[in-house]
C-alpha cells in the first residue's frame, strides 16, 4: 500500500535562506521521493512529503515547517531587491536580517516588510504591511483586513527593533478579539508601552513608480564588480539536483545567501566577477533558458493550478502570434477572489467541474488597477463575460490603453519640468472617469489632433484616448505650472 502524501511548506522568513540549509531542506524533500520543489507567492518553498512526517529534524535546523492547509504564514520581504532594483537610502541587506531574526514565532496573519522604492514585491498584499519611511530605522504599518476596503494607516512610525513585538501583538488583538480597525487597536493599546514607543507618522509613501523589473538572468549589479542571477521556471517544477548544485556552488565561491520573490522564482546575489564563468558553466550544463520574453516572466498564478497554468500558456502564444507587446504590464489569473497583485486580473468565472475538459460553460473577466499600479489597490473591471477566444483581443486593447495613458502621464511630466520656474495658470480639459487632460497646446498625437486645435473645435465624435469617455462629459480644469 502506497504511503499518503501531503504538500508541505518550508516557511523561509523573509525569503532568504543559506546555502547550507537550503541543501538540508532539499535532501529531506529528495528522501521522500520528490525529484522537484515548487515556490510559493510568500517565497515560501513546498514539497510532498509524508501525511505523518516528524517535523522535529527540520524545526531544530531552525526552519519553520508546516502542511499547506495549516494556515501559517510565511514573512514576505523585499531582501531580494537590495542592490538590485532602487532602495530607500538607509535600506541594506542586514536589515532584513535584523529583522527575520526578531520572528521566532509563527503567525497566521500574512506579514511583509517592504520597501516602497522598489517594484517587484507589492507593498499591500499582506495583512500586516511595514513599509521603509524616509526616517531612518522606522516604518510606515498599513493594516489590509479587509480586501474590499483600502489599507488602513497606522497614525504611528514603528522602529526596526520593535516590529516582531507589534506584529504579534496587533495578531494577537485581530484573531483573539476580532478588532479590525485601526481605531479599536489603538484603544486596545492604549495604555500599552508599544503605543508609547513608536514616531509621529507625519508623511505619506511615495507609491513606486517604472516599469515591471526584469528579475531572469546572469547581470551585472550596478556599481558593484559583483553580479547577481535570478532563475526561472515556468511550469514551477525547480529540479532537486539543479538546486542542490546551485548551493554547492554558493558554498564554494562564498555566496552566504540565497533569495526567493513572489514570482515564484530564485535570486543569487554577490557573485564574484572571477565566480562568473563557475555559473555560466552551470546554467549551460543544465541548458537553462535565461532569457524568456518579458510576456512570459510578469504572470502570478495559483500553485500547481494547472487550469490556469494552460490559460497562461494559451495567452501568451496569442501574445506572440499577434505581436502584443506588455512590457510593464503583469498579469494575474485568479479562480477565487484573492489579493491584488498584478497591473492586471483575469479572472475564471462559471466553471462547471464535473464537465471538465469539456467545460464550455467558463467564463472570464479582466480588471485592471487604477493607473496600471496594483500598490493603488483600486481595480476597475474592464471586460467581462469573454470567452477564452476573446481574452486575447482584449487584453491587447488593454495593453494599448496602458501605453496610452503612460504616454499621456510623461507628456504631463514633462510640462512640469521648467527651468528658472514661475507660476502660471490655464485651463485645459479633463475626463471624469480617468483623469486624462485635453490640453489644447499639444492636441492629442493618438488620435491625429494637431496642436493647437481647441478643445470646442475637437470633432463631436471625440473621446479620451486612454477610457473613450464622450468628450461632452469632460470638465474645465484650471491648472497651475511653473514655466520659464
Amino acid at each position: 500500500m502506497s504511503e499518503t502524501k501531503e504538500l508541505y511548506r518550508i516557511l523561509n522568513k523573509g525569503g532568504v535562506l543559506s546555502p547550507a540549509l537550503l541543501y538540508k531542506i532539499l535532501l529531506v524533500a529528495e528522501k521522500a521521493g520528490n525529484k522537484h520543489v515548487h515556490f510559493g507567492s510568500r517565497q515560501d518553498i513546498l514539497f510532498y512529503l509524508p501525511t505523518n512526517f516528524k517535523t522535529e529534524q527540520l524545526n531544530r535546523s531552525g526552519v519553520s515547517i508546516h502542511k499547506r492547509t495549516s494556515g501559517v504564514q510565511n514573512l514576505v520581504s523585499s531582501y531580494s531587491c537590495v542592490d538590485i532594483l532602487p532602495s530607500t537610502s538607509w535600506i541594506y541587506s542586514g536589515i532584513y536580517l535584523k529583522i527575520i531574526d526578531q520572528f521566532t514565532y509563527d503567525h497566521v496573519l500574512r506579514i511583509n516588510i517592504v520597501d516602497p522604492k522598489q517594484n517587484m514585491v507589492p507593498l499591500f498584499y499582506g495583512n500586516l504591511n511595514f513599509v521603509a519611511s524616509e526616517t531612518p530605522n522606522y516604518w510606515h504599518l498599513y493594516l489590509s483586513l479587509n480586501p474590499n476596503k483600502d489599507p488602513q494607516v497606522w497614525p504611528g512610525l514603528i522602529f526596526t527593533d520593535d516590529i516582531a513585538t507589534f506584529a504579534q501583538a496587533l495578531e494577537q488583538l485581530i484573531i483573539r478579539d476580532k478588532l479590525e480597525t485601526v481605531e479599536a487597536l489603538l484603544y486596545a493599546l492604549e495604555n500599552s508601552p508599544l503605543q508609547k514607543i513608536t514616531l509621529e507618522n507625519t508623511k505619506k509613501i511615495d507609491l513606486p513608480i517604472g516599469f515591471f523589473p526584469y528579475y531572469e538572468g546572469l547581470n551585472k549589479i550596478d556599481g558593484k564588480d559583483q553580479y547577481w542571477a535570478g532563475f526561472y521556471w515556468r511550469n514551477n517544477n525547480y529540479p532537486i539536483q539543479f538546486l542542490k548544485e546551485v548551493c554547492q556552488l554558493c558554498q564554494r565561491t562564498n555566496v552566504v545567501k540565497i533569495s526567493f520573490t513572489p514570482w515564484k522564482t530564485l535570486l543569487i546575489k554577490d557573485i564574484e566577477t572571477k565566480d562568473k564563468i563557475h555559473w555560466e558553466e552551470l546554467i549551460g550544463r543544465f541548458g537553462i533558458n535565461m532569457r524568456h520574453s518579458s510576456f512570459e516572466l510578469n504572470w502570478h498564478l495559483p500553485l500547481l493550478d494547472e487550469n490556469a497554468f494552460k490559460l497562461k500558456r494559451y495567452l501568451v502564444s496569442a501574445f506572440d502570434k499577434l505581436d502584443i507587446r506588455t512590457y510593464g504590464l503583469s498579469f494575474g489569473i485568479q479562480t477565487q477572489p484573492g489579493e491584488k497583485f498584478t497591473s492586471v486580473v483575469i479572472r475564471i468565472k462559471g466553471r462547471l467541474s464535473f464537465l471538465g475538459k469539456y467545460d464550455f460553460t467558463r467564463k472570464y473577466s479582466i480588471e485592471y488597477a487604477y493607473d496600471f499600479n496594483p500598490n493603488n489597490n483600486h481595480y476597475l473591471e474592464y471586460a467581462g463575460n469573454l470567452s477564452k477566444d476573446e481574452l486575447p483581443e482584449k487584453l491587447n486593447d488593454i495593453s494599448k490603453k496602458y501605453y496610452a495613458q503612460s504616454f499621456v502621464q510623461s507628456q504631463t511630466r514633462h510640462l512640469n519640468r521648467q527651468e528658472s520656474p514661475r507660476r502660471t495658470y490655464k485651463i485645459v480639459h479633463q475626463c471624469p472617469e480617468c483623469r486624462t487632460v485635453y490640453d489644447e497646446r499639444y492636441g492629442d498625437l493618438l488620435t491625429n489632433i494637431e496642436a493647437g486645435t481647441t478643445f470646442y473645435e475637437l470633432p463631436d465624435h471625440y473621446g479620451c484616448p486612454v477610457c473613450e469617455t464622450p468628450k461632452t462629459a469632460f470638465s474645465e480644469l484650471e491648472i497651475t505650472e511653473l514655466a520659464s
